[in-house]
């Protein structure tokens, strides 16, 4: 099982506490996402409530 499938699975259980390395992850990830948007934002007339609803729209396809 490889480390993004184990945190998918712990975030399906509704007490899930990351680990120390699992919040790396997530941060490193995060930092990546973060930077994508912003460069959308830069490259298009995009606001923040359409970044929002485009990683809404994301997470609802991949993680439901």
């Amino acid at each position: 099982m490889s480390l993004i499938t184990s945190i998918i699975s712990y975030m399906e259980t509704p007490k899930w506490i990351p680990s120390e390395e699992e919040r790396e992850v997530m941060e490193a990830v995060w930092m990546q996402i973060k930077g994508a948007c912003e460069k959308l934002k830069e490259e298009t007339n995009a606001q923040d409530e359409h970044i929002r609803k485009m990683l809404q729209e994301m997470a609802d396809r991949y993680y439901s």
